[in-house]
């Protein structure tokens, strides 16, 4: 009985995951939570719901800078991280023996998914001291506002973000619980921000990675600047006077005739992720490490290979600092 129950978990847990076939995106989140796996509930009567569906993205997120579904699995078929005998935690890229890091950084609707269950757990009013320290504007219009559900989480404070790794690890073990307890050889996730120097091995040589790219606006890409971007105020609308952006495979501050009056980072799978499929390293958001500090470029730094290392100690009002977290194999015996 045990083991037609475990199978049946893995079975579940495969057709899961190969039902994603596409990234998610705000109009299609698919069934589960990208970083816990955790299924949406949409039940109003519970008083708050994980994932809400409204007339949404009157143009994908996937118009801009997205590049198409990368698969690294495929690409790293030769790389042994990618073979180990560990469950992948839900949203992660294997980066060594029972170290895994996310793919993308922490999104809005992963941390909402956060305080819904502070709330749920602990009651009204508990996810207070975890909300993201930002301007009115950017609460309501960016991190509460459906539309930006898969574009990075910011404003958020390094204990906090250190409470969301801890927390989500300990919904992985909850959720795969049953999977964890395989044969007897039973592990549990740990979560974490990465140390300066892991996320320096992730980054590896910023000059082979980031390159000049240029992106086609056509009239796609500009119907969802125009009506998300720019009806949100968070662009200038010579925006999508351009026919081509003149960016990098990362997203960085780029130099125009008139100012772009960009304000916010970009969807969270867009742009070219590294070779082993991590993505938006480099830029987008600088990202916190341990120490209570962020590196990396941002949406509002220009490229240089060398200012990607400088720390930036400030989180709280920034909409160019956010995190992700790294996840490791605690226990096994």
């Amino acid at each position: 009985m045990y083991r037609s129950l475990l199978t049946l978990l893995f079975l579940c847990m495969f057709f899961c995951a190969s039902a994603q076939k596409n990234h998610p995106e705000a109009a299609d989140p698919g069934c589960c939570s990208a970083k816990t796996d955790s299924y949406y509930t949409y039940n109003s009567e519970e008083g708050r719901v994980i994932y809400q569906l409204y007339d949404v993205n009157r143009a994908s997120e996937k118009s801009v800078f997205y590049l198409g579904k990368f698969d690294p699995w495929k690409e790293n078929r030769n790389n042994p991280f990618f073979s180990q005998a560990y469950i992948t935690p839900p949203g992660t890229i294997p980066i060594a023996e029972g170290t895994y890091v996310d793919q993308t950084e922490v999104t809005n609707i992963d941390y909402q998914e956060f305080l819904f269950y502070v709330v749920k757990d602990s009651g009204k009013y508990a996810d207070k001291p975890y909300l993201p320290q930002l301007e009115t504007k950017y609460r309501s219009k960016y991190f509460l506002n459906p539309e930006f559900y898969y574009y990075p989480v910011v404003g958020i404070r390094y204990e906090n973000a250190r409470a969301y790794c801890d927390w989500r690890a300990k919904k992985v073990n909850r959720n795969y619980k049953e999977a964890l307890i395989k044969d007897g050889n039973y592990y549990l996730y740990a979560g974490r921000l990465p140390t300066e120097s892991e996320w320096k091995k992730m980054a590896g040589i910023p000059s082979k990675n980031i390159y000049i790219k240029n992106y086609k606006l056509g009239n796609d890409e500009k119907k969802h600047l125009d009506t998300e971007w720019i009806d949100n105020r968070f662009a200038n609308p010579a925006l999508i006077d351009l026919d081509v952006y003149f960016g990098y495979t990362h997203h960085f501050k780029i130099d125009t005739d008139e100012p772009l009056g960009i304000e916010i980072p970009a969807y969270a799978y867009s742009f070219t992720p590294t070779t082993s499929g991590i993505y938006n390293l480099y830029g987008n958001v600088k990202e916190l490490v341990q120490g209570g500090y962020a590196i990396g470029g941002s949406f509002m730094t220009a490229f240089s290979a060398d200012e990607l290392f400088y720390p930036d100690d400030v989180q709280a009002y920034r909409m160019d600092v956010g995190f992700r977290c790294l996840t490791e194999i605690k226990k096994k015996y």
